[in-house]
């Protein structure tokens, strides 16, 4: 076991450190960039004439360095800083003119010149020096007038040197005190308006800490109160696209969180009053269809959007004041419709003052509770989808007006329901609040009804990476009318092909897609899904044939782009990949199979060719009699192979007389062309009913040569979970038979363990899924087994505490041994038979622990004493438990390596300590930092110890770290690593 300390040392000089792992500025030193100083003293060039001069000029004034090199035939100007020297852009002349910022101050500006013989030659180092200017008001606000309950905006422009601060101030009724407005400290002034407003004036109070600050001219506000009446509607539109979630598309025309009209999750594109639509770059909205309801409509967004229209109601187009309802549905279809929900007849209420909300009947389905894997349906009620302080006039609307609505997300809080009852926490959490300025949350009973679908926290700030895509769209309302949408071709198909990718190249290919009704088509073919697309020659039909397919089409995508009056519809793009005809070959062909009787059987192997093995003529076949005849193996389960993985033919419950069969893989390719792999002998061993290991070969094994053997494992039920917090798995490993056997406790102490395990575990959820049964390779490793030594492979339980990864050995259920023997045995006699007989280990076991989550020790930031520079901290508490009958001696020791950066570890030094008393536990004897002499703890320390004959029981040692390091030693952070070891 190993803990980290780390130590942080500051410099005593006058510059921050931004950082003590990234920078650390040595002791005295001004921070200054000694290379630039070292340019600045450099001899000057005496091939130049004149050299560029120091220049100090105000902020935003103008500058000119110049030069006089007679004969040059070219200059490059170059401006130096704390971040390097870079070329200046468009600088080649004998003088470089530009206007100079504050961020400039400090800069100094050079140049290079190539002269006739092509030589080059630089300046001397002129310094800018950019005197600030103090703030002042380039533009004050201006006088405005709003509708009451509506925004109002104010904007002043400052000049002067930045950063700028800023104050607006309230005067009301244009008279009296000028009063601070909390919170309105940028160069707008934004806020909802209220009649009370009406002749209030605001100024802004300006100031960059460079001079006296400025106070701008006031700027009165108008408030217009009243206005217009409710009239009766009958043709109002909503429109709305939820958020960015429901946004990606997929240039392929799947997988994307598509909206379809109506309550069902397939997709429509209009029902009743209901369509949905795309939004294109221009802003114009086009139908869509099946086929194009995932294609991006902008870059990789789909702009889709949930269009209602016919709604009724009465609305006031002077204020926004509206009740207005619809009837109708768009279902939401997240994750490409596996989780699905709907909003239907939503009513839009906006009161005078512009606050209001958006409400619906809301329902879907959800991950069913019993089986997660299965989805029931979410019981419909109705639900506030938004609410919002205040709107906006669409003035874009026409005549019969309409709003634009920004819904409220940002500081409203959700706190969710358990078994019914509202949480008194949020579902947001504190630190989430603190990192994320802007977190929020969807109404209420809305996200009440999103957390029974699933979806929960898609509405509400989690501190994941999709929050930036949660808040709501914007709704846009028209009073009377509805936006025009573009009815531009309908693609019913995307295109395809009959043939099986990758395509044979040198034969034509045909790709077809359907359009409905009249269009002028064009194919187009791109080398990247990003595109750019360019035409097909020639391709103006609904199929595109490719003759004589070539290599240069292999990784294409192509689509089909249909065009009428309206517009432009585009398919989903179809990706060409190709490859040369090649017949079915066994790239890796079936190996001998080893299983034990009931168990299931696999037969991996991988078999390609172009066109590709068609998977339904691919078939195990089985000889009972050594090729003579051969037939198809009843009950041999195909399966296609994961990306990456084999194919493979599983057995289910392989039986005892399958033993000895030979058996082979037939497969035939698309086109009819068959190929038969090599036949491979199948083994099947008795099974004893318990847990059992086979190990093949079972031939003696050479110590001195490395070896491979086959390990197979059956009747190993490992139990389910002990609790909610402890697993079982199974470990399997070469041993020692002095160090294990069956009945003694589980350890890690093997020879070998299997590369198909994890550390010669084998997870609980794999031993299920397969029956208790394994098959893995084990080496054994040259010169590791000792003649005269008995072992074998051994398996046991292990019990895994996963709140702090604690493993322990005790349960001998599952214990099972399979003999390995040597070349160097002796050879046995037929009449002798081996008995073998285990005499547990005594009662108890001696552990010892250290917090796995917390292993890292932090120091204090080094103190200066003068001689040195001191930093203490102290070393995580180590558990030990020790209930061992005998109670043998016991000791903990310590040893730490250098620290990074080239600091020498015997600077650090401890002093042990018992925390708390149990196991015989006595503290080890201090070690004084080597800051002097001694080598510190680089050479190995007792932290504390045991004597044989101790009492029983659990203690806990610790020890206070003392780093010593010298006065000189450069600022920064430096780790080490201090190894812990027990033995017993």
């Amino acid at each position: 076991m190993a803990a980290a300390a780390a130590l942080a040392v500051a410099a005593p000089s006058p510059v921050p450190l931004q950082s003590v792992a990234a920078q650390a500025t040595a002791a005295g030193s001004t921070g200054a960039d000694s290379s630039s100083l070292a340019v600045l003293a450099a001899a000057s060039d005496p091939a130049f004439v004149t050299q560029p001069q120091p220049q100090t000029v105000p902020d935003g004034g103008s500058v000119t360095f110049s030069v006089d090199f007679p004969g040059a035939l070219h200059y490059t100007w170059f401006r130096t800083d704390a971040e390097g020297s870079v070329p200046i852009p468009n600088s080649n002349a004998p003088s470089y003119t530009f206007t100079a910022d504050h961020s400039d101050n400090g800069a100094t500006y050079s140049v290079r010149v190539f002269d006739r013989n092509a030589a080059q030659h630089r300046s001397d180092e002129a310094r800018l020096t950019v005197t600030p200017v103090a703030a002042s008001i380039a533009e004050p606000p201006h006088d405005t007038s709003v509708l009451a309950h509506h925004r109002a905006r104010f904007t002043v422009t400052a000049a002067g040197t930045g950063p700028f601060s800023y104050q607006w101030q309230r005067q009301a009724d244009g008279q009296g005190t000028w009063s601070d407005i909390a919170g309105a400290t940028s160069d707008t002034h934004s806020f909802k308006s209220a009649p009370g407003d009406n002749g209030a004036r605001y100024r802004a109070v300006v100031d960059n800490d460079h001079g006296p600050s400025t106070t701008s001219a006031p700027a009165t506000l108008s408030v217009i109160s009243g206005g217009g009446s409710l009239e009766p509607v009958e043709r109002a539109s909503l429109e709305w696209g939820v958020n960015n979630i429901y946004q990606g598309g997929n240039p392929a025309n799947a997988d994307c969180n598509f909206f379809s009209a109506g309550t069902q999750q397939e997709f429509r594109a209009q029902k009743g009053d209901v369509r949905i639509i795309h939004r294109a770059t221009d802003g114009s909205a086009h139908g869509i269809s099946n086929a194009t309801k995932c294609i991006p409509s902008s870059q990789a967004q789909l702009n889709q959007r949930a269009l209602f229209t016919n709604g009724t109601g009465t609305a006031n187009s002077a204020t926004g004041e509206a009740t207005i309802e619809w009837k109708g549905a768009f279902t939401a279809n997240a994750y490409a419709g596996m989780v699905t929900w709907y909003l239907e007849d939503p009513t839009l209420t906006i009161a005078e003052d512009g606050t209001g909300r958006l409400t619906a009947t809301s329902g879907g389905t959800g991950s069913s509770r019993d089986n997660p894997g299965e989805t029931e349906p979410v019981p419909p009620r109705g639900v506030t989808v938004a609410t919002f302080s205040e709107v906006r006039l669409n003035t874009t609307a026409g005549p019969d007006g309409g709003v634009q609505i920004s819904p409220e997300f940002s500081g409203v809080d959700y706190f969710p329901l358990t078994d019914g009852v509202r949480s008194t926490t949020s579902a947001i959490p504190t630190e989430v609040k603190e990192a994320v300025p802007d977190w929020g949350s969807w109404p209420e009973s809305f996200v009440d009804f999103q957390y029974e679908t699933g979806l929960s926290s898609y509405w509400h700030t989690s501190g994941l990476g999709a929050d930036p895509d949660k808040p709501p769209f914007d709704l846009t309302v028209l009073f009377n009318s509805a936006p025009d949408v573009k009815n531009v071709p309908v693609i019913l198909a995307n295109p395809s092909t009959t043939g099986t990718a990758p395509y044979v190249e040198g034969r034509d290919l045909s790709i077809t897609a359907d359009i409905d009704g009249e269009a002028d088509l064009q194919w187009q073919r791109s080398g990247s899904a990003a595109g750019a697309w360019t035409d097909v020659e020639g391709a103006r039909e609904e199929t595109l044939t490719i003759p004589n397919l070539g290599s240069s089409w292999n990784n294409n995508r192509v689509r089909i782009v249909a065009t009428n009056s309206e517009g432009e519809a585009v398919s989903g793009a179809l990706t060409v990949t190709t490859a040369p005809y090649s017949v079915p070959t066994f790239s890796q062909p079936p190996r001998d199979l080893l299983a034990v009787q009931g168990t299931k059987a696999v037969v991996p192997f991988r078999v390609t060719g172009n066109p590709p093995v068609d998977s339904k003529k691919i078939v195990l076949e089985r000889s009972d009699d050594q090729g003579a005849s051969w037939q198809r193996w009843s009950g041999a389960e195909y399966s296609e192979p994961l990306a990456g993985q084999k194919q493979q033919f599983a057995i289910a419950s392989i039986p005892r007389s399958a033993d000895g069969t030979l058996a082979r893989v037939v497969a035939v390719n698309v086109e009819g062309t068959e190929t038969v792999s090599d036949p491979f002998s199948v083994r099947v061993f008795r099974s004893t009913g318990k847990p059992q290991l086979v190990v093949v070969p079972d031939a003696p094994v050479d110590p001195d040569a490395t070896t491979k053997l086959t390990v197979l494992g059956a009747g190993f039920d490992v139990p389910d979970w002990a609790s909610p917090t402890l697993t079982y798995s199974l470990d399997v490993g070469l041993f020692d038979a002095e160090v294990w056997q069956p009945g003694r406790t589980g350890t890690r102490n093997w020879i070998a363990t299997s590369p198909d395990s994890v550390s010669g575990q084998i997870h609980h959820g794999v031993m299920q899924q397969s029956g208790g049964a394994f098959t893995i390779g084990l080496t054994v490793p040259a010169g590791r087994l000792v003649p005269g030594h008995r072992y074998g492979v051994g398996a046991f339980l292990r019990l895994t505490d996963i709140t702090n990864w604690q493993d322990t050995f005790d349960n001998r259920s599952l214990d099972a041994w399979s003999a390995v023997p040597l070349t160097t045995d002796p050879d046995s006699s037929e009449n002798e038979q081996t008995i073998t007989a285990t005499v547990p280990e005594q009662a108890g076991e001696f552990t010892w622990t250290i917090d796995a989550s917390d292993r890292a020790v932090t120091m204090t930031d080094a103190v200066n004493k003068g001689a040195y520079l001191q930093s203490t901290g102290d070393l995580k508490p180590v558990k030990v438990t020790d209930t061992r009958a005998a109670a043998p001696a016991w000791s903990i020791s310590g040893q730490a390596g250098d620290f990074t950066g080239g600091l020498s570890g015997k600077y650090l030094g401890w002093t042990p300590a018992v925390l708390t008393d149990g196991a015989g536990a006595h503290a080890g004897t201090p070690v004084a930092p080597g800051i002097d002499t001694g080598d510190g703890l680089t050479a190995s320390a007792t932290l504390g110890s045991a004597t044989a004959g101790h009492t029983k029981g659990t203690g806990t040692l610790g020890a206070a770290l003392d780093l010593r390091v010298p006065g000189t030693t450069e600022p920064g952070t430096y780790t080490t690593t201090l190894t812990l070891t027990a033995l017993s």
